[in-house]
């Protein structure tokens, strides 16, 4: 029995040391994929040597003689600290995710791999200028060096139980492809919404829920006519009110805030530029900060990098600074075929039938069968699958060459506002409303991004093309771009609204554009400054949470409580009235208000537009039009007879009801009024990709899930669960010393690196931290192979 129990303490022991020992095992294969951050470099990549310095949280500096040797040094250090969320950039936008995850992504690759993206990325290449396809593919021998210098393979691929796939130059264009995915209607969405819409309502009710301006529009030119609310159709005009409710998604609109004020009203005479880009939030953060220097002086340029890349996406070089905001322009089309009805494989074009082209599409899945897919397209695009019965194809912006392209490398060097507007139509990304300012004082506004030269007609309308005479294949020149350029009142501001009227309406088209309360808000705040603004003076408007918009919704919800007769409103009512009139994170009224509101318009026009529902199940009123405020307004404070779900004949106990049902956490028990604050629903997850997937990786790779103030929609600061400000940058051309910038989850995809996470708390707190990377505490250097 003692030897028994020695033997037992024996094999304890034995199991014990062999777990530590994997434990160890695990953990130094862990540590081996952290990037190397001192020493040196002896690579074949450079043609002289490059310094790398990094500051306390992970901020780059790169110094070269050449500006291919910094795309070299680029690539290697995206790759090092950042090479498996560049690879899922590339295989979202290529419909390749199956091949790391398995079955898991196989629909998101069906619905990716649509576009044959990697074929069309590998078809524009050769269009590239040939300076830039010479920086392409360094960066590519740049981003493969750093990936094999690693003394492992990054630790994801070890968890996934997959290798890397070296990078190729097609595979930095599908970064970018996926930025479309991001920022565009990928599948016709809009305009095919608004066709079931006009479809199966009434004309009159169509037009009135299909709102194309508000009171709350705020574009940088004056419309040249005044807004009036629209009138309310009688209620025959109604075909159907069944009780119904829209699904409706409340993630913030993905596009940004950007602002400008001209050298007129700044302390140094230089313009200044605000840019906060609404995104995703995950960690590690989507943008990579990086300075690049030229050792002779003629390039120092800093801002934030997109890994994949070689081109620093905004930023600021010392004479111009820029930023974006996505511009909800008219980008696709979708064309309704005439099929012949002799051969059901051809269509109908101006030169008569024409065959469809046929592509075999094969995914790869991790673990099972891989899949082929057929896709049809057309001389204008894809075929997809809409309504039965019928053929539709889709034409975008994005699958004509050119639309993607490493045009932003032009930004670096220019001197001047007109210079960097004469590159618009050149610069291969979604298309953006870029605020330009520069060291002499100038604003401006345009696109930047291919827009198409479209003919006369209403191209939000599902068309038929078979006749040539609304088909567009031409371009706008940069030249032509719609431009606004220092306005007498020294101010500019872009928020995913309507920016322009008249003939620049005309050009860019009308499309998804955002509510204008946020675009409205921050122009008011604009003027508020009046000389001598600083950065912080900007940067401060980025943190306004005051709730201006729902004011009026808060109003009328008090009088609605007020009206009840209900003592069990009572505690409600108290909190509403004392709502504090901002997104604060402490407010339960706020949420109370915010909650409500979105509870009238999803019952209201779920009812109103029940009937479309009916005729196709996909058809949801919220995704055909961001203006619905107008008239649901109209109908909340004229209370016409008629509209209401059926079943109820009066607005004050529709209000109430609307009430009860948003509240009902709360009437039930689940949650105490008191414990109902904003800030319990709007908590911050920012994740990495795997840290949810494979258990307790996420205590390492996670950030905290802190409450926080701002809302996803209609104030300045945009603040959500999983998207917000993916960065916030204040600057002044030639005063970069006195810039701003802030990300929300650090430089290092490794959570072992010791800045993970770095500047996460400045992000949460609204701490303003410098645009410049700070002193070296890093230093490392490439030299050219002996």
């Amino acid at each position: 029995m003692m030897n028994f129990k020695k033997w037992l303490i024996r094999i304890c022991l034995l199991i014990g040391g062999l777990g530590l020992i994997g434990m160890a095992v695990i953990y130094i294969g862990f540590r081996a994929s952290l990037p190397t951050l001192d020493g040196v470099i002896e690579t074949a990549g450079v043609s002289a040597v490059v310094n790398l310095e990094r500051d306390a949280r992970g901020h780059a500096t790169l110094s070269a003689d050449t500006r291919s040797d910094l795309s070299f040094a680029s690539g290697y250090i995206h790759a090092q600290e950042r090479f498996f969320q560049m690879d899922l950039s590339r295989r979202m936008a290529s419909g390749e995710l199956s091949e790391l995850f398995g079955d898991l992504a196989m629909e998101t690759d069906r619905e990716n791999r649509f576009h044959r993206f990697r074929t069309r990325a590998r078809n524009s290449i050769d269009q590239l200028p040939a300076e830039h396809k010479a920086l392409l593919s360094i960066y590519v021998d740049g981003v493969n060096a750093g990936l094999n210098d690693l003394g492992s393979k990054p630790f994801e691929y070890w968890l996934l139980g997959s290798e890397p796939r070296k990078w190729t130059m097609e595979d930095s264009y599908l970064v970018i492809y996926s930025m479309y995915f991001t920022l565009q209607d990928s599948g016709g969405g809009y305009e095919w919404q608004n066709h079931l819409i006009n479809k199966t309502l009434s004309p009159e009710l169509a037009t009135f829920l299909l709102a194309k301006r508000t009171e709350w529009d705020a574009p940088i030119q004056v419309d040249a006519v005044p807004f009036t609310p629209a009138e309310i159709p009688p209620a025959s005009v109604i075909t159907s009110r069944k009780m119904a409710s829209l699904d409706r998604d409340d993630q913030p609109m993905l596009g940004s805030n950007n602002w400008a004020v001209s050298g007129a009203i700044t302390k140094t005479g230089a313009a200044m530029l605000s840019n906060d880009m609404h995104l995703s939030i995950r960690a590690p953060s989507i943008w990579y900060k990086l300075r690049l220097k030229l050792n002779d002086g003629s390039l120092d340029l800093t801002g934030v990098s997109l890994p994949g890349t070689p081109a620093i996406v905004v930023g600021s070089n010392g004479s111009v600074a820029w930023g974006f905001t996505n511009s909800n322009i008219d980008t696709s089309d979708t064309i309704k075929l005439k099929i012949n009805q002799e051969n059901e494989n051809q269509y109908l074009t101006v030169d008569g039938y024409k065959d469809f082209e046929i592509f075999n599409e094969t995914i790869l899945s991790k673990g099972s069968n891989s899949e082929t897919i057929t896709i049809r397209e057309t001389i204008w695009g894809p075929v997809l699958d809409l309504q039965d019965g019928e053929t539709h194809v889709f034409r975008w912006v994005a699958h004509v060459p050119g639309s993607t392209s490493m045009g932003l490398i032009n930004m670096e060097t220019v001197k001047t506002l007109e210079e960097a507007q004469s590159y618009a139509g050149t610069i291969g990304i979604p298309a953006q409303n870029a605020l330009i300012v520069d060291s002499a004082g100038n604003i401006g506004w345009t696109i930047f991004g291919m827009v198409p030269r479209r003919g006369v007609g209403d191209y939000t309308k599902v068309m038929d093309w078979s006749d040539g005479a609304m088909a567009w294949d031409s371009w706008y020149s940069s030249a032509e771009y719609p431009k606004v350029n220092n306005p007498d009142h020294n101010r500019l501001w872009t928020a995913n609204s309507r920016v322009v009227t008249g003939e620049f309406l005309e050009k860019l088209g009308t499309s998804s554009y955002d509510l204008g309360a946020r675009a409205q808000q921050i122009r008011d705040d604009l003027f508020a400054l009046d000389s001598e603004v600083s950065e912080t003076d900007l940067y401060d408007i980025m943190f306004d949470d005051k709730a201006v918009f729902l004011s009026r919704w808060q109003q009328q919800l008090v009088s609605v409580l007020e009206n009840t007769g209900d003592d069990a409103f009572a505690p409600y009512l108290e909190h509403i009235i004392n709502w504090g009139g901002r997104a604060d994170k402490n407010s339960v009224g706020f949420r109370l208000v915010r909650d409500y509101r979105h509870q009238v318009y999803e019952t209201l026009m779920g009812s109103l537009t029940s009937v479309c529902v009916e005729y196709n199940e996909n058809c949801n009123y919220d995704r055909a039009t961001n203006q619905w405020e107008g008239p649901l307004w109209q109908l909340v404070t004229k209370m016409p007879d008629g509209w209401l779900p059926t079943g109820i004949d009066n607005w004050q106990y529709f209000f109430e009801k609307q009430a009860f049902d948003a509240w009902e956490e709360i009437i039930t028990g689940e949650t105490q009024l008191d414990n109902y604050t904003w800030g319990e629903r709007n908590r911050a997850s920012i994740r990495h990709p795997l840290g949810a997937a494979v258990p307790f990786l996420g205590q390492l790779t996670d950030m905290p899930n802190d409450p926080q103030s701002g809302d996803t929609e209609n104030m300045p600061h945009i603040a959500g669960i999983v998207t917000g400000q993916s960065e916030r940058i204040v600057v002044s051309p030639g005063y970069e010393e006195n810039g701003i910038m802030n990300l929300p989850a650090g430089q290092s995809g490794h959570p072992l690196s010791p800045y993970y996470g770095a500047g996460h708390k400045d992000w949460m707190a609204g701490s303003p931290t410098p645009f410049l990377p700070q002193e070296t505490k890093w230093e490392m250097e490439f030299v050219p192979l002996k």
